[in-house]
């Protein structure tokens, strides 16, 4: 049986985030090493390590989020989707 090579690593992580991974984990039945592996398998690097400039259309939309303006509330996501037309 052939032996994975494998190097430890530490990181400090925000423990709320460390509570979230902790939880998934416990939930799925799935390690935090395993969710891990997983994430840094399908991370999309480009995406990660670009430098993301929101266009001014965004700009406008958070802007709005941050001041309540133009939003839609829905009851659920039957209503959300119905609005959104999907």
């Amino acid at each position: 049986m052939e032996k994975k090579e494998e190097t430890r690593l530490t990181v400090d992580i925000p423990t709320k985030k460390y509570k979230q991974l902790k939880t998934v984990s416990a939930v799925s039945g799935i390690s935090i090493k395993e969710i891990i592996a997983k994430l840094l398998e399908n991370a999309d690097y480009e995406c990660i390590l670009s430098s993301h400039i929101p266009n001014e259309e965004t700009l406008e939309a958070i802007n709005n989020i941050e001041s309540g303006k133009n939003l839609t509330e829905v009851k659920d996501l039957k209503q959300l989707f119905k609005k959104l037309g999907i």
